[in-house]
């Protein structure tokens, strides 16, 4: 004799959950979605493909900066200034395929890629973070003027027509033995640059006060009376602020992250800083810095927040014990005041302006794969936002995650470099095939690049290539251990093509069940035939729901109503 139930699965609002056993996943959970987004309320769609590649060969580094749009092609970053046909105006050339990083103030973009660094001006040139400092002073010698006998020091910064200054030549030491002047033979400018500025000290005395501001094409200057200008501080001990693997700005200040050491700009002076105290090590290798407004995060082998204005007094606290991917940080685009997001060690994780955090993956049951570096794309379409996490090919999952959802994965495409999240609901699937390394949105459109090109982030196949998707609902019929199978699956949806309901038993082959009928508008689907798998005599199965023929779904909802025998074996 037989019986018959029902299980019921869907929506699917927490996503992939595979901390749990197959058998015991909560209500609202999936064990796999491959090629799937979550909706706000849990269903499960078809993710978009990608068309229209344009050839370019290790591109990477394509970002939304403000009103710009960054790129890096090749070796040469550039900034793209028209689509079809694309068009680059080159920045820098011969930079080499490091990754890049970005940070944007005032219509300029502040860029480096670890060993070099640049700023993308407002008309699209390029200059250095910080105005070239002069060479030294060519010689210096007494004359004929009114200075009174001392020991005086000078020497000499470049300045642009709008007040920007370099740090200081080296400072060079004279004796006036008798009432006379100071003579300098200036150096040969620095290209691009607009003026000498001339600092020298009272005799006998220690600080340094602007004496003159001559034109960069001045070969020599006389100083004939005492100094009354401005001070030249600590410009005299500042220097070029090193290039970072992670750059942002912080209230005032560039921070520039390279290996241990998080350096930083002096206010509003971002591409200088002094040597000797502006940095904070960080005793590993950073990752991420992103800022807040009252504070940063900052991740290394750990992960700190540095609350505050003002990250030079700020103490830091640490938040978590594990460090994260570099190049995934990103700003979550539904929040009143700035939330930051990267991917961590442990999945996503959201930190806010009070130094909190949270990762949603992780209170979701979602176990991360680890990566080494990745980008972010926060994507906001049709009514919804996720972010979709692009890892690199160190990418893998832990022994940690449940051994069912291994063998799910490896029953289809076993990738693990692309995770998707629904920022609402935090629900996660994966992708596979999807190798993009940077994102931006151009006249409305989304792109995506990768080694080989830039593509359109749209489509209803990957370039030609179908898409692949399925929803794995986990096992059915774990309550008892009777003998039963399957007598039909409703489900409850919308689709292109027919879709396919596969049944996997937990030893043995999958057995694949096609609808009778599909429709682009909702309706629910009958799958049977499926009454001879009681010959199997097995006490449960695993019900999977896959497109064909690359077609579009979405799966609102899944009804198995089970045929169960009164026997065990």
């Amino acid at each position: 004799m037989h019986k018959q139930r029902k299980a019921s699965l869907g929506p699917w609002p927490l996503g992939i959950v595979n901390s749990k056993r197959d058998y015991v996943l909560p209500a609202g959970a999936c064990l796999d979605a491959l090629n799937i987004d979550f909706t706000d309320e849990g269903n499960a769609v078809s993710r978009s493909g990608y068309s229209e590649t344009v050839a370019i060969d290790n591109g990477a580094g394509l970002s939304n900066q403000g009103e710009k749009v960054m790129i890096r092609n090749g070796s040469e970053l550039g900034v793209v200034t028209a689509v079809n046909p694309l068009v680059i105006t080159s920045l820098r050339a011969g930079l080499g395929t490091d990754p890049v990083s970005y940070a944007e103030r005032g219509g300029e973009v502040w860029w480096s890629n670890g060993t070099a660094s640049g700023r993308c001006n407002a008309d699209n040139t390029d200059s250095p973070w910080a105005v070239p400092a002069p060479l030294d002073l060519v010689s210096v010698f007494s004359g004929v003027g009114s200075l009174p006998p001392g020991d005086y020091r000078v020497c000499i910064t470049h300045s642009m027509d709008d007040g920007e200054e370099s740090h200081a030549s080296t400072i060079e030491s004279i004796t006036l033995s008798t009432t006379g002047s100071i003579e300098l033979t200036l150096p040969a400018a620095a290209s691009g640059t607009d003026n000498f500025v001339v600092y020298c000290t009272w005799g006998d005395g220690e600080v340094l006060q602007r004496a003159t501001t001559v034109s960069s094409v001045t070969a020599s200057v006389s100083i004939t009376d005492l100094p009354e200008g401005r001070q030249i501080r600590d410009r005299a001990f500042l220097r070029p602020l090193p290039a970072g693997d992670a750059i942002a700005f912080h209230n005032g200040r560039l921070l520039s992250l390279k290996g241990e050491f998080l350096y930083y700009s002096k206010p509003h002076d971002y591409g200088l800083y002094n040597p000797a105290q502006d940095f904070i090590r960080l005793g590993a290798t950073g990752s991420i810095v992103i800022s807040v407004e009252s504070g940063v995060f900052v991740v290394a082998d750990r992960t700190w927040f540095y609350a505050g204005t003002d990250i030079a007094t700020a103490e830091p606290v640490e938040k978590l014990p594990f460090g994260a991917a570099s190049g995934t940080a990103f700003y979550h685009p539904d929040t009143t005041s700035p939330v930051a997001g990267w991917y961590s060690d442990e999945g996503i994780v959201f930190g806010a302006g009070d130094g909190s955090v949270t990762l949603p993956q992780l209170e979701k049951g979602f176990i991360a794969p680890v990566a080494q570096s990745g980008s972010a794309w926060v994507r906001e379409r049709d009514g919804m936002t996720h972010v979709v996490i692009s890892l690199d090919g160190t990418a893998a999952y832990s022994k940690k995650v449940s051994p069912d959802f291994t063998a799910a994965r490896q029953r289809y495409v076993d990738d693990s470099t692309t995770l998707c999240m629904n920022l609402a609901n935090g629900a996660t699937s994966r992708y596979s095939h999807w190798h993009f390394n940077s994102y931006a949105t151009i006249d409305g459109d989304e792109y995506g690049i990768d080694s080989v090109g830039m593509s359109l982030l749209e489509g209803s196949d990957d370039l030609g290539t179908d898409i692949f998707c399925a929803l794995d609902c986990g096992r059915v019929g774990f309550g008892s251990l009777n003998i039963k199978s399957p007598e039909c699956v409703y489900v409850a949806g919308k689709s292109s093509t027919a879709m396919v309901v596969d049944i996997a038993m937990p030893v043995g082959p999958t057995y694949s069940y096609p609808a009778r009928t599909f429709s682009e508008a909702p309706l629910v689907v009958r799958f049977d035939g499926m009454k001879g798998l009681m010959n199997a005599r097995l006490p449960w199965f695993s019900t999977v729901i896959i497109n064909q023929d690359g077609g579009s779904m979405e799966v609102s909802a899944v009804q198995v109503l089970i045929n169960e025998s009164n026997r065990m074996i």
